[in-house]
């Protein structure tokens, strides 16, 4: 296994030749796999790869957040369990003291009032609906936002429910997007944000959506990466 350098990070990469005629390249198990013509020298594929940092580095973080959710435990729901938000972990801590759900910035902790016999149904419940009233406002102000700075006008923003998709956007400019991107960070958030917007100009998946959505939010390929095949459901 190779190894090359780009902009202050490191990659494992092989090299194959074949009879092919042009440099072709795959991600596989964390590592860039090269099949290359024997007249194409290694410090010419180097610079190939170099020039191809930001697909490399996004599928690096592709498969790097697979292997993070592949070893990871299903979601528990019990006093100390912990959750996702905003990209971090939280801890759910049962306090039949406090009034009402109480996030803990500092420490990263929900507080629930509820008592330490509750049902896991009882605190998946009260969890999901905190998460969603969060979603309701920070997915809106994001939209906002990036709608603002990019000069596109939606027409409604609702929150999404769907199994399949993280965000949706109709021809008359109603912008859906998934509760269930609060578990991310705002990187994937704003990603999602701007795909849905591009959509109000293009509503297909061609070149020029993806230069639209670069339009929009230009270091778009991290949060696409992170949420590639991302399971719609990891907090059920």
């Amino acid at each position: 296994m190779l190894s090359i350098e780009i902009n202050g990070e490191v990659f494992g990469w092989s090299l194959t030749r074949s009879k092919r005629r042009t440099v072709g390249m795959v991600f596989d198990a964390g590592a860039i796999r090269v099949r290359a013509p024997r007249w194409v020298s290694v410090s010419e594929i180097e610079s190939i790869l170099r020039s191809k940092h930001r697909w490399v580095r996004a599928r690096h973080l592709e498969w790097r957040d697979q292997e993070q959710r592949r070893l990871e435990p299903a979601q528990q729901w019990h006093d100390g369990a912990t959750l996702p938000f905003l990209g971090q972990t939280c801890s759910i801590r049962l306090l039949a003291g406090v009034e009402r759900v109480t996030w803990v910035a500092d420490r990263a902790e929900l507080l629930l009032p509820l008592s330490g016999a509750a049902s896991a149904e009882q605190i998946r419940d009260m969890a999901h609906s905190w998460l969603q009233q969060q979603a309701k406002g920070i997915l809106q102000e994001r939209l906002e936002t990036l709608a603002e700075q990019s000069g596109r006008a939606f027409s409604r923003f609702s929150l999404s429910h769907a199994k399949t998709r993280w965000g949706s956007c109709t021809v008359d400019g109603h912008i859906r997007l998934n509760w269930r991107l609060i578990q991310f960070s705002l990187c994937v958030i704003d990603y999602v944000v701007a795909h849905e917007l591009a959509h109000l100009r293009t509503m297909d998946h061609s070149p020029g959506f993806w230069a639209e959505v670069g339009s929009i939010l230009p270091n778009f390929e991290e949060g696409k990466a992170l949420i590639r095949r991302a399971p719609l459901e990891p907090i059920r």
